[in-house]
């Protein structure tokens, strides 16, 4: 049955999951709505399986057609990119499609893939979005990862993951000229600058917070961007918990001191996520890289 697919089909496929709109993306492949569904319908005819929920407001991906539209996209982007290695002129590139929380992004993803350069068929395409919209672009087949942090459903299948690191926040105070710290957790209440509750390093403060720490602290500033709350600590403006791999610097320098670590560090797991589906080329070597390079000790 596979030999009645038209590739047009699966560009139509492509857009509607960018999309999420009938209208619309009828409207960016140039053809009418009407015409539009019954492509799809074609397709989803042909594959055996509903690719959308039409019932679902906004338009969802099935569970199958989750899967089906990573296969599709990668499918795509490897035949432009034979295309072009056949007709001799500029190859397309492969493009590896990450998403990572705001303060991986920004302090560990450049050094995580700085040493993949086996091979210039690549561009690295990253979006930095809160733990929650990553997690959600993995299912619904926006990326082809996500580096994040623990997460329960992504440890089972239809998913893959490898632990890149065990990293630990902890609670810090601005420094003095001494190299002394501004603040002291025995002169509680002290100000504190805190994730908000809906972030996931949010929810992991709270939960050290209300077992060892209840009415030790008031909210000075509400954030769930790591480097805000880091310039808040710098200033002297109170104390908050940071990522190691964000303050690694300000601790050496004194910058920044460490307040009871035995009693205050929170552990948290750094991982990258996939699903089961194959990638292009590019992919599969950058999730085989960090796989050898990168892993928790």
């Amino acid at each position: 049955m596979f030999h009645n697919i038209e590739l047009k089909w699966l560009y139509d496929a492509v857009m509607l999951e960018e999309l999420r709109s009938f209208t619309l993306a009828a409207e960016r492949r140039n053809i009418s709505q009407s015409s539009f569904s019954r492509r799809i319908q074609a397709l989803e005819n042909a594959v055996g399986f509903e690719i959308v929920n039409r019932n679902s407001n906004p338009l969802k991906l099935s569970l199958q057609g989750r899967d089906f539209i990573i296969y599709v996209r990668n499918l795509l982007g490897d035949i432009e990119h034979q295309i072009g290695k056949i007709q001799g002129g500029e190859i397309s590139k492969y493009r590896i499609n990450i998403a990572a929380a705001h303060s991986l992004s920004i302090s560990l993803l450049p050094e995580l893939i700085s040493g993949f350069s086996e091979s210039q068929d690549k561009v690295f395409n990253i979006e930095s979005i809160n733990v929650d919209e990553a997690v959600n672009n993995l299912k619904n087949g926006k990326s082809d990862f996500i580096l994040s942090f623990f997460n329960e459903e992504l440890m089972t299948s239809p998913f893959l993951h490898h632990n890149v690191l065990d990293a630990r926040l902890y609670l810090v105070s601005g420094c003095n000229a001494d190299g002394k710290p501004l603040y002291r957790l025995e002169n509680a209440p002290l100000p504190l600058m805190k994730y908000t509750d809906e972030s996931y390093m949010g929810r992991q403060v709270n939960q050290l917070l209300e077992k060892d720490f209840r009415d030790r602290f008031t909210y000075f500033c509400l954030s769930s961007m790591s480097e805000l709350l880091k310039r808040m600590v710098l200033d002297g403006h109170g104390v908050g918990w940071l990522p190691d791999y964000l303050i690694r610097e300000e601790l050496k320098e004194q910058k920044l001191c460490s307040l009871e670590p035995g009693q205050t560090a929170i552990k948290m797991g750094v991982f990258i996520y996939r699903t089961y589906a194959r990638l292009n080329p590019s992919s599969e070597r950058f999730w085989q890289y960090m796989r050898k390079r990168w892993t928790a000790i």
